[in-house]
């Protein structure tokens, strides 16, 4: 496994000890030089849904849904995936790289999904869109992920390109995912500073995606959940008559029985379908910020 940000397991160990959810950028507030552009999906988006179509990658149908447009960012957004967005400008530190020890992030735009079929997890669904270049000079974590991206000719079945971050315990449904002007990888994954249970509050769907011209990256966190894993991390909560049972004898064994579990499980079992939040990132399409 590859070596998880101190100042990233910190914060999130004290997150779940206070049982509190990753912070969101509200509309209408400033952080630090924080842009103010705050823009409701009721203003940015089509007035009637689109019909289903075929994507580019991989001839599958999209769920119907209406697009979401931001300057010069637009993605499709499923039908009962959110009842809205917010759009703004930003120079908050994101996820993965939490330690603010080198201060604010370049400006970026960050789209936070409102009313997602699920609440109370760590994060809040969002997708973000940086200059590649200005997230590459950010720290040597970052210029890692961008020189990744560049470099990945990834291929199903591999193990995560190095470079990526990636959890402790587990990292499924490893794929990548071309959208409108780009490509990109996506998984499922949980990070924990202590070993506890994989479980619906933490785990998520994690994309990574880089224009064709390499000027923008784009950056993705949407929690999932799969309807046998545990509620929460603490190890007493219930477990699912199928789900796989906790040890912190064998963690390593523990982790890999968990990945094939959610390797091989029905698409539609997960919520959201993880079908939709495949559509939803192959629709993308950033000329711009």
């Amino acid at each position: 496994m590859k070596k998880i940000i101190p100042g990233l397991i910190i914060i999130l160990s004290f997150m779940l000890a206070c049982g509190l959810t990753a912070p969101a950028t509200q509309p209408g507030t400033q952080t630090g030089v924080e842009t103010a552009v705050v823009q409701t999906l009721q203003a940015l988006t089509a007035s009637a849904p689109i019909e289903p179509a075929v994507t580019q990658a991989g001839g599958q149908l999209t769920p119907d849904g209406e697009f979401v447009t931001s300057g010069g960012i637009s993605f499709l957004m499923p039908n009962g995936m959110a009842s809205g967005a917010a759009a703004i400008g930003t120079t908050e530190v994101e996820f993965p790289y939490i330690n603010p020890s080198n201060g604010d992030m370049p400006l970026h735009t960050k789209f936070t999904l409102n009313n997602y079929p699920l609440q109370g997890t760590m994060f809040q669904p969002q997708v973000m869109v940086f200059k590649a270049s200005e997230y590459a000079q950010y720290s040597e974590f970052t210029a890692d992920i961008i020189t990744s991206l560049q470099t990945m000719q990834y291929a199903d079945g591999q193990p995560l390109p190095e470079g990526l971050p990636d959890g402790p315990m587990f990292n499924a449904r490893i794929h990548a995912l071309n959208f409108q002007n780009g490509k990109g990888i996506r998984y499922l994954t949980q990070f924990d500073q202590s070993v506890m249970p994989a479980n619906n509050q933490e785990m998520f769907y994690y994309f990574h995606g880089l224009t064709q011209d390499g000027q923008y990256y784009v950056q993705a966190i949407l929690p999932i959940q799969a309807p046998f894993l545990a509620a929460d991390g603490n190890p007493n909560s219930p477990l699912p008559a199928d789900g796989v049972p906790f040890t912190m004898d064998d963690f390593e064994g523990y982790g890999l029985a968990v990945t094939e579990k959610l390797n091989a499980a029905d698409p539609f079992s997960f919520t959201p379908y993880l079908d939709n939040l495949d559509a939803m990132m192959e629709s993308l399409l950033i000329n711009g910020l």
